[in-house]
């Protein structure tokens, strides 16, 4: 294949990659979940007041929802809502570009380390269309950009840049909190996998690095241990999470009768910790989660496919195979990168995690990859062309047509299947309001239905300095989070019907299982209508149904 030929069919591959990550990127998912709309919205206080919505100016953690958000990803999405304004787009602009960026950085990256150029071809192939690496550059997740930083990171300290590559990885810890763990030991393995090219690297380069990485490891260093550090990944580690150990506790709770030389040595808290640590390790080598249907999480994925396309089941188990046993010195990095990712996200709770175990993306495809070569090479060696020509058909049939099921689920079914959880209609709840916030003077809201107040900030484009001003916040949890439950004339609360009903220019939104019975609603809003199918006695029932979201009632 002739050079020129090469470059053109990368350029259509990372033409494919850009369609796939910005086409109706506003539109599909419907909706902005919490995270996207808090994120969307801080990104807009910052740009015109330079405080986030708890009025700290400019800071270096954002406290929402529950955890501390980092700063890379906020930061970022000031330049899109400055240029499009605040709107979904804007908000997932980052993750797209940085996605599509990703996709040019991994060819150069597998052909650096393997200098395949065919095997970093059909990596970057797959790369482009992974189902994985596509829904999460498609919404506001902050792991596509530290994957960016990553191989970015890996390509620069291969090609000697050492200052540029260190800046990556340095700037990875703001950018993601499992990335605290992951960006040191990864960084550190590429230094000493790459010896032999940092040793040229000039003295003027490694102190002007040294002084430059201190400056930039000063904000981390000094606010480690802080309710904004280390400490805030509590509830999610396995070792400190409430929720793990009082399923240890339950355990060792049935033994209180019994003696303690059984409970003590064998049922003890550490020894339990550790078992459920090895148990989440093995938890990632789940087939149907990376083949067959992927995260249940409504956010992490789309219900009936896996974060791999299926035909790439064989293809990953005999690159893997490949790897090992032809002992590549390249396939060190796809080892230690694998498993150094697995035994991280293992430390937390619920695994198999798609978001924090994202990283793992690159070493399965390019063992996928890898696969795809051997496949070919058996295939040349095929004597008969009719039944060469046959396999590669019944081969490509059976890519194309998995490829088609992930992206008629993903465009067509995923978005209305998936509705409520990315929140869809609170868009359509905010700008009501802010359309017909005039005819009241208050606005409550039933806790119990679920709405998030960042949706409304986010739609509505609430003024940052008048909700600065006007928020009053719930008393900080054992986390050291809380909620609003009031601004400006918003209510955040549980309805009491019989005393806050009726009271005069109020508008109620709440449930249908909250409404009383006797009162009607001014409005009603939908999720979008979906199709219902399921058998009875071996008789298929189907018909669309159309679930309420919210209803508003109205008192004069």
């Amino acid at each position: 294949m002739s050079t020129r030929l090469q470059i053109l069919l990368l350029g259509i591959i990372f033409l494919l990659a850009f369609i796939l990550r910005f086409y109706k990127l506003g539109q599909i998912p419907y909706g902005l979940y919490q995270d996207e709309t808090a994120i969307g919205y801080n990104a807009y206080s910052i740009r015109e007041t330079g405080k986030d919505e708890h009025g700290e100016s400019w800071p270096l953690y954002f406290k929402s929802f529950g955890d501390y958000k980092l700063p890379v990803y906020i930061y970022l999405t000031i330049v899109p809502v400055h240029l499009f304004g605040l709107t979904e787009f804007a908000v997932r602009f980052p993750s797209a570009l940085f996605g599509f960026l990703t996709v040019i950085v991994f060819y150069f990256f597998v052909l650096a380390i393997t200098g395949n150029r065919s095997l970093a071809f059909i990596s970057t192939v797959l790369f482009s269309i992974n189902p994985w690496h596509l829904h999460y550059n498609r919404a506001t997740f902050e792991v596509s950009i530290s994957l960016f930083l990553f191989l970015l990171g890996g390509l620069l300290l291969h090609k000697r840049a050492f200052l540029f590559g260190t800046i990556c990885f340095i700037i990875s810890l703001y950018s993601y909190n499992l990335t605290r763990l992951l960006a040191p030991a990864l960084y550190i393995f590429f230094l000493v996998f790459y010896a032999k090219q940092i040793k040229h690297v000039s003295k003027q380069e490694l102190i002007f690095s040294i002084i430059i990485s201190v400056l930039l490891l000063i904000p981390f260093i000094s606010t480690f241990f802080s309710s904004a550090g280390v400490s805030s990944a509590g509830g999610t580690l396995i070792f400190s999470s409430a929720v793990i150990q009082s399923q240890l506790i339950e355990l060792r709770s049935y033994l209180v009768d019994y003696p303690s030389f059984i409970s003590k040595p064998f049922f003890n808290i550490p020894l339990l910790t550790l078992w459920k640590y090895l148990e989440n390790v093995i938890s990632y080598f789940s087939v149907p989660f990376f083949f067959i249907s992927g995260s249940g999480h409504g956010n992490h994925g789309i219900g009936n496919i896996g974060q791999f396309y299926l035909f790439e089941f064989p293809l990953v188990v005999l690159g893997l195979f490949t790897i090992v046993k032809e002992k590549f010195r390249w396939g060190m990095i796809i080892v230690f990168w694998g498993t150094l990712v697995i035994f991280v996200a293992s430390l937390t709770r619920e695994v198999p995690h798609a978001t924090r175990s994202f990283f793992l993306i690159p070493v399965i495809i390019i063992c996928s990859a890898l696969g795809v070569q051997v496949v070919l090479t058996w295939i040349r060696r095929v004597r008969f062309s009719s039944l060469k020509f046959a396999i590669l058909i019944f081969s490509l049939v059976i890519i194309q047509y998995n490829i088609l099921f992930y992206l008629t689920s993903y465009y067509i079914r995923f978005p209305v299947l998936y509705a409520k959880s990315w929140r869809s209609a609170d868009k359509e709840l905010s700008l009501f309001l802010k359309e017909n916030e005039g005819k009241y003077d208050r606005v409550i809201f039933d806790q119990q239905a679920g709405f998030i107040y960042s949706s409304l900030l986010f739609y509505s484009q609430n003024s940052p300095l008048e909700f600065q001003k006007t928020a009053v916040w719930e008393k900080d949890d054992r986390e050291g989070f809380s909620m609003p439950m009031s601004f400006g004339k918003y209510e955040f609360r549980p309805i009491d019907w019989q005393k806050d009903y009726p009271q005069e220019r109020t508008l109620y939104i709440t449930s249908p299982e909250r409404k009383p019975k006797d009162i009607l609603p001014v409005k009603t809003i939908y999720y979008p209508k979906r199709p219902v199918v399921f058998s009875v006695k071996e008789e298929i029932i189907r018909y669309p149904i159309e679930e309420v979201a919210y209803l508003l009632v109205e008192s004069k």
